[in-house]
């Protein structure tokens, strides 16, 4: 009742960034008031040296390295400092395997579990993927051994993904075609899904950021683009309903700021980097078109990534 309330109400809500301070230490993930934009909470040792994955209905999920099997998962609920270790992999890669893996985390509400999806890219002699899953409330992975042919053979190709009602969203490259799809996952009925990206999306040039994020219970995809003629940038958002991706709108911002399209927190509102000198963040109202500058100076991981991220307080894991 606690998190269904927060949640619904966008109570006791939060703001996740990688973020650089002026005091030690210099960068960290910082929570800041989803009101004010005050920090309230820098998470500090040991998970200053992790990456946060995924936060989802009052849990983050936490790991040291994003592109490796070895090191630990971790479940954490910042508000009342609890957490668990996920088990090891239930995949076993042959030696001198080369891979790319990246991970998806969410609430399932109809199986009321979170779940932690991750996918294993491998390019080294042949191209094809595996998959696991975990479940909070076994504590296990599963390893899903039963994926269609066509699904087999495609490559990760961007690192990202998303997370919305029990079912995991990837970016995926199909090679002999040379073209790029979404690729889904039920964890629920162990479906995969393909589904065929806007025309407008491909071919992703370099200077175009492409996220792929919940839009009120829908999955949805943003990309940042670059007008040439009239040195302008904006964002094209398109949701996905039924089996296709539909227009929803463009997102156009003063012409002095390139920006990048980061989350949406409270439903309607898109969190955006842009710069001035440093990068900070904004908030960009879908509806009422306004922009507030938050002030909050992001820092870029290992990978030259941003991370943003929302959350809110809950009493899951209160007996771990």
């Amino acid at each position: 009742m606690h998190l269904n309330r927060n949640v619904t109400n966008h109570a006791h809500a939060f703001i996740i960034a990688l973020h650089e301070s002026r005091h030690e230490p210099k960068i960290c993930y910082t929570l800041f008031s989803n009101e004010t934009f005050e920090p309230c909470l820098k998470i500090k040792h040991p998970l200053t040296e992790m990456d946060i994955l995924g936060s989802s209905y009052g849990l983050v999920c936490l790991s040291h390295e994003l592109g490796n099997l070895d090191p630990a998962i971790y479940l954490c609920n910042l508000s009342i400092q609890k957490h668990v270790v996920l088990p090891p992999t239930s995949i076993l890669c042959l030696p001198y395997s080369k891979y790319a893996t990246i991970v998806a985390f969410g609430f399932h509400p109809g199986l009321n579990d979170y779940k932690v999806v991750r996918l294993l890219s491998f390019f080294r002699w042949s191209s094809y993927i595996e998959v696991e899953v975990y479940s909070l409330s076994t504590n296990s992975w599963k390893r899903i051994d039963a994926i269609p042919a066509s699904i087999k053979t495609l490559v990760l190709h961007f690192n990202q993904c998303a997370f919305s009602n029990g079912v995991a969203y990837w970016i995926m490259l199909k090679e002999k075609e040379a073209t790029h799809c979404l690729l889904s996952f039920d964890t629920d009925s162990e479906v995969f899904e393909e589904f065929r990206l806007p025309d407008a999306v491909e071919p992703m040039p370099y200077y175009c950021k492409v996220l792929i994020s919940e839009y009120k219970g829908s999955i949805c995809l943003l990309q940042s683009n670059l007008d040439f003629r009239a040195s302008n940038h904006y964002i094209d958002m398109w949701v996905l309903q039924e089996k296709s991706f539909e227009k929803l709108l463009t997102v156009n911002l003063p012409r002095k700021w390139r920006f990048n399209p980061l989350a949406i927190r409270m439903s309607n509102e898109l969190l955006v980097e842009y710069p001035c000198g440093s990068h900070y963040l904004c908030s960009y109202n879908l509806e009422t078109k306004l922009v507030t500058e938050t002030g909050i100076k992001l820092a870029v991981d290992c990978y030259d990534d941003y991370h943003v991220h929302t959350y809110v307080e809950s009493l899951v894991l209160l007996r771990e």
